[in-house]
């Protein structure tokens, strides 16, 4: 089910510019632990925050992709708990489609292992924190009005959707 179209008129004003002949395909999780906190990256270089997930490789289905990640960023085990459609963002300036699928998923298992990021993550700056739902609405939404940063902001608009979403549907 298609969530939200996000181009780069939301920002700057204008019609809507759709791209249908670059897309690229990604899964995110809100990945909630046993005391009801969520996993989000927090991206020091940006000063911003998104949920944990990445590119889908064509090897791979959606749901295989997005417990790898999860796995790889968080360090902890999860279990899926429900698929809510995706966000298509339209990023006109960059010139491509990014067209990201979102679950919720839960914790499973006692094991833990610090989350292994990948160089050019380590790079950026990204680490997990685990918050409530309501410190991490009321950071993005206090990033959302200030932000300056082109990515940044397609970043900030598709968390505050899809954990709106998630709250609404009574799975967070």
């Amino acid at each position: 089910m298609l969530i939200a179209k996000i181009t780069d008129s939301e920002f700057f004003g204008g019609e809507p510019v759709y791209i249908e002949d670059d897309t690229r395909y990604n899964v995110r999780g809100i990945l909630v632990n046993e005391d009801g906190m969520i996993a989000v990256m927090h991206l020091t270089d940006m000063e911003g925050y998104k949920l944990p997930g990445g590119s889908i490789p064509i090897t791979e289905s959606q749901t295989q992709a997005l417990l790898r990640e999860i796995h790889e960023l968080t360090g902890r085990n999860s279990e899926i708990v429900e698929y809510l459609g995706w966000i298509e963002e339209h990023k006109a300036k960059r010139k491509f489609c990014a067209m990201t699928h979102f679950y919720v998923l839960k914790t499973v298992g006692e094991d833990f292992n610090e989350g292994i990021l990948k160089e050019s993550e380590n790079r950026l700056g990204y680490y997990i924190e685990w918050l409530s739902y309501d410190d991490i609405l009321s950071r993005i939404e206090g990033l959302m009005d200030d932000c300056k940063n082109y990515q940044l902001r397609f970043i900030l608009k598709r968390e505050d959707i899809i954990l709106k979403l998630a709250k609404e549907k009574g799975l967070i």
